[in-house]
């Protein structure tokens, strides 16, 4: 609440312990993109194993890109190309910005990310949802057709 208060869409959430990694966002979860390099949170009971996650993984990996679960630092996300979120109703959603309020080493600092038709996030959009509208073949298995 504090943070809509604040004109914010969303919040991150670093880890409880040394409060430097990053988790998920409030209703998704995320990814960030560096030098190519997919990263995300690994799922390690705190974190939610979302199916738009694991799907965004598959479908990044057939593409040729390397996915990497580990832990994701302030740090890793400062310096990120590009930031993504996935979930259910979000989909695959780019960040543009991200600014720190609460954090004291990096408060009210913003930091941009690309964003756009070149973007990782959204080849990986395109491709999910090429799957989902039946555009493309599902390789994976995925879709089921009902009667």
């Amino acid at each position: 609440m504090r943070a809509k208060s604040k004109g914010f869409s969303d919040v991150l959430y670093l880890d409880s312990v040394n409060k430097r990694y990053l988790e998920e966002a409030s209703s998704c979860n995320l990814f960030i993109v560096k030098d190519g390099v997919i990263s995300t949170p690994g799922t390690n009971g705190t974190i939610l194993p979302g199916i738009t996650r694991k799907s965004i993984m598959e479908l990044a990996q057939n593409i040729c890109y390397q996915v990497s679960e580990r832990l994701v630092s302030i740090d890793d996300l400062r310096e990120a190309d590009e930031v993504f979120c996935t979930g259910t109703a979000v989909v695959v959603s780019p960040v543009s910005s991200i600014k720190a309020f609460s954090s004291i080493t990096y408060q009210g600092h913003r930091y941009r990310y690309r964003i756009g038709e070149e973007t990782v996030s959204k080849k990986l959009y395109t491709a999910l949802t090429s799957i989902q509208m039946r555009l493309v073949e599902d390789k994976n298995g995925w879709t089921v057709k009902i009667d």
